[in-house]
């Protein structure tokens, strides 16, 4: 049985557009839009980052994060999947030394963080509302069970500071949906460091959809 597909311009709903195949049938699609650009436009996709710099760790952590997060979502609801995590150094240091982040990812539903900042939608527009992530002020408060060295991994390329005495360092580690924090997880950040002068503002990207998890 041959099949007709028909496409519809977007906005419109009478203008039909044609799709082109190869000679062996496969349909040639092209990109429409940007990444994310979708799911932004919805509202959907946030970012938050920590008002007051906090200082590096120079050894694996366990329960202290730089900043944290827990899905408020009840069982089911919507995952948090990260898009992108970055820090910026905004405080002079006398030393030179290298700078990398680090995350952790809870394993099991546990109690709640409070929420302590702003979320605000990529889109501009304006703060979010009944986004699921909540962030927490950083120190030690990540549970026993989510905060274990075992658990924190790197993410994205270690910075060298070359000057000494002047701020500026940014670490941008994209993602790209590689992170998932599922309904009632924790999630903490640090950047680890050589030593603990460095202090930094740590942000997080990412949007919410309910997810069917393995």
């Amino acid at each position: 049985m041959n099949l007709l597909t028909k496409l519809l311009q977007r906005g419109t709903s009478d203008t039909e557009l044609s799709s082109q195949g190869t000679a062996q049938g496969e349909t040639l699609v092209a990109a429409g839009s940007s990444d994310y650009e979708e799911i932004t436009r919805q509202g959907f996709a946030y970012h938050v980052n920590s008002t007051t710099p906090t200082a590096s760790v120079v050894a694996i952590p366990t329960t202290t994060a730089g900043i944290a997060f827990w899905n408020s979502a009840a069982d089911g609801g919507k995952s948090a999947v990260i898009d992108a995590i970055y820090a910026i150094n905004i405080v002079a240091h006398s030393t030179l030394g290298q700078a990398g982040l680090i995350y952790v990812v809870g394993q099991t539903r546990v109690a709640a963080l409070t929420n302590a900042f702003v979320v605000r939608k990529n889109n501009g527009n304006g703060p979010a509302v009944g986004n699921v992530l909540l962030a927490a002020t950083g120190g030690a408060v990540l549970d026993s069970v989510t905060g274990v060295a075992i658990g924190w991994m790197p993410v994205g390329q270690a910075v060298n500071n070359s000057v000494v005495s002047l701020p500026g360092n940014v670490i941008f580690a994209p993602v790209d949906g590689r992170i998932i924090v599922p309904p009632g997880r924790q999630f903490g950040i640090n950047v680890m460091a050589s030593n603990t002068q460095f202090t930094w503002v740590i942000g997080v990207m990412w949007h919410e959809k309910v997810l069917s998890l393995g």
